[in-house]
């Protein structure tokens, strides 16, 4: 509620004016009130920007390495690698962009802002960075987030389209463990829900299922990391119990998270999150057992296949993973045990496999 200081002055003027023989008559002037109005908040957020201010720096070097710790761990959970702004060299991201140097022409929401770097926190900013880390997603996109006080309160902002808008993060991880570093408190990293358990059982896969839909299960058979040896350089496959990774010569990983059916999405999550959600499903082809992924919202292509198989290499029976797309679900990618047997294989091509 807004209090208001209302000093008043009024002033009166009387004129007496004389007529005639000795008798006279006054008249009272219109009386006039100035207003001034001080809007004094009284707000939570008010009272916490001002009392921190009072005590100097709101962010110091003890918050900045905790924070740098947890953003290490988090990553690392989401199988992303985080890159810090160091305090002196701009962050050049993948979609375009440098920061702190374009915080001069950033939105929040879509509404021009004050936005800038601040090492202590105490600008006279509507946002002040204390931290940057941006993540390159692939050579021409990224997430990048800002830890700000604004107002002396933390508050994440993410970008992670191709311009200079931001918006308050909706992870709530970040959220929570930001306010727990500001707030000298101790965070928490947990892992999302990919395989949680249920009772129930179907045949002798066990269903996991969270708030959106129940997790596809891939074969034990399939499960751990594979290698391509490409023109660029080593290509990683990591095939878990629901989800499958992929990460290029450079080390940038694109994630799926394999869902039989994705039934609902919650409000809470981020859109480079929903990126990683994919349905999958299995399908016969010419004899040999696929799991066929498709995107979360994908109605036309025919996504990405993928079957473990058993080829003789130098005497042995060695299981590769084969990696098919097209209409005829053409063999692309052969990815191997080892690499060591990826490098020696290389572009090697199977009779026995169905190739463009």
């Amino acid at each position: 509620m807004k209090k208001l200081t209302i000093i008043s002055s009024v002033i009166l003027s009387s004129l007496l004016i004389l007529t005639g023989c000795g008798s006279n008559s006054s008249k009272k002037s219109n009386v006039t009130s100035k207003v001034k109005v001080v809007k004094q908040s009284s707000s939570k957020k008010g009272q916490k920007g001002v009392a921190k201010k009072k005590s100097g720096s709101l962010w110091n070097n003890d918050k900045d390495s905790h924070l740098e710790d947890f953003i290490k761990q988090w990553g690392e959970v989401m199988n992303q690698t985080y890159t810090k702004y160091d305090g002196t060299n701009n962050i050049q991201t993948a979609s375009g962009m440098n920061y702190p140097q374009d915080f001069n022409s950033a939105t929040v929401n879509g509404q021009n802002v004050s936005m800038a770097w601040d090492k202590k926190g105490t600008g006279k900013n509507d946002y002040n960075v204390v931290a940057i880390y941006n993540y390159n997603k692939s050579s021409s996109s990224s997430i990048t987030y800002a830890f700000t006080l604004a107002d002396g309160e933390p508050i994440v902002l993410v970008n992670e389209g191709s311009g200079n808008n931001w918006s308050e993060t909706k992870n709530k991880s970040l959220k929570e463990n930001f306010v727990n570093i500001f707030d000298g408190k101790a965070t928490h990293v947990e892992k999302p829900k990919v395989s949680s358990s249920s009772s129930a059982k179907s045949s002798s896969s066990t269903k996991a299922i969270d708030d959106h839909g129940e997790y596809f299960t891939t074969p034990e058979t399939m499960r751990g990391t594979w290698y391509f040896k490409s023109e660029y350089g080593m290509i990683k496959l990591a095939i878990f119990e629901n989800e499958i990774i992929h990460v290029d010569p450079n080390g940038l990983g694109r994630r799926m998270v394999l869902y039989k059916k994705i039934s609902s999405i919650p409000d809470n999550v981020e859109q480079y999150e929903l990126e990683q959600w994919y349905n999958a499903s299995y399908v016969n082809v010419r004899g040999m057992q696929y799991i066929h992924v498709l995107g979360r919202n994908q109605t036309s292509g025919s996504g990405v296949y993928y079957a473990i198989h058993t080829e003789e290499i130098n005497g042995n029976k060695v299981p590769i993973i084969i990696e098919s797309s097209g209409e005829d679900v053409w063999t692309g990618v052969v990815y191997y045990p080892s690499e060591d047997l990826a490098n020696q294989q290389g572009d090697t091509k199977y009779e026995d496999l169905h190739y463009r």
